[in-house]
């Protein structure tokens, strides 16, 4: 009742602030990505749906940045006093006492750390508390929190740095992508790999004191390479993926009916062989291909080298 009162009456004061945008994804029928662009505000910001957001990463996630996220109201008032204390006193590390909801409200309106507006963060928090569930304030965060340059959202970083769904990275590459975005600008993937190689294993080691995963899971995860780097977004379709951001404007996914090693392949196909055809003149192909039986297009090529801007 308190919450639901306060929300009612932060609703009137100050109303909700708007859904983040989103990079346009254009994924394939089996829900990967085609073709990735940069959101308005020139971010690779990706939404992770629900169902890609693992167990793993949120006992991950949870564990690390707010234990007790799953029975608070948004603030979490034990964790405020006893870093009240550490701050006053000096005893132990200087913290803030975040919960996630209080970071995401942080996230939708980033503002200069002050007293005043760490009590507007505060409330904005017991708001978002009223207006979501803990599984969507868990998924806000993970589609805002940092991770370096543009990249925004776990969904963006296990895509552009491991070339990988979040629901299908491993438990060291979820563990690591849980460590960046508390320092994004020194722990790069690709340029500072040792240091989030040995930060990657110091939390995998106290999640194992904690049994929070299968004591072998962790020990395997231990040992695992870190192999990680800046890769380009997916750009496949680019014909059918403009024309459909064009058609679905501010729409963060669009499903397609194609599929990717068809797609791939018939791309590859259509710029070889215009390659070879070019000494007699022919110098562009389109390519559509149709299931007969469910009559779903599979494979869209408008052109055979999209780049080709002299022809």
């Amino acid at each position: 009742l308190f919450v639901a009162g306060s929300a009612g009456l932060l609703d009137q004061l100050f109303p909700l602030p708007p859904a983040p945008q989103y990079s346009p994804l254009v994924t394939a029928a089996d829900g990967s990505v085609l073709h990735a662009f940069l959101n308005p505000t020139q971010k690779w910001r990706m939404k992770a749906e629900l169902t890609e957001i693992t167990p793993a990463l949120q006992r991950a996630i949870i564990y690390k940045e707010d234990r007790y996220f799953r029975y608070h109201f948004g603030v979490n008032p034990v964790a405020i006093v006893q870093a009240a204390g550490r701050n006053l006193f000096g005893h132990g590390r200087t913290t803030g006492a975040s919960t996630i909801t209080m970071q995401v409200a942080r996230l939708l309106e980033p503002k200069e750390r002050t007293f005043g507006n760490k009590t507007l963060e505060m409330l904005r928090a017991v708001q978002l508390e009223a207006h979501y569930s803990k599984a969507e304030i868990l998924q806000l965060y993970l589609n805002l929190v940092p991770y370096g340059s543009n990249i925004e959202g776990v969904k963006s970083a296990a895509l552009l740095y491991f070339q990988q769904p979040p629901d299908y990275l491993s438990l060291a590459q979820t563990v690591a992508l849980a460590i960046i975005p508390n320092q994004p600008r020194v722990l790069v993937p690709g340029k500072n790999n040792p240091q989030i190689l040995a930060e990657r294993n110091h939390w995998l080691r106290r999640m194992q004191a904690a049994h929070l995963f299968p004591n072998q899971d962790i020990e395997d995860a231990l040992t695992e390479p870190l192999d990680a780097q800046r890769h380009a977004p997916p750009t496949l379709a680019p014909h059918l993926a403009r024309r459909l951001m064009t058609q679905f404007p501010g729409q963060p996914i669009i499903r397609s009916t194609l599929r990717r090693g068809p797609q791939a392949k018939a791309e590859d196909l259509t710029l070889n062989y215009v390659r070879r055809l070019r000494e007699l003149g022919i110098t562009q192909a389109a390519v559509l291909v149709v299931n007969n039986h469910t009559h779903a297009v599979e494979a869209y090529v408008g052109s055979s080298d999209f780049r080709d801007a002299a022809d």
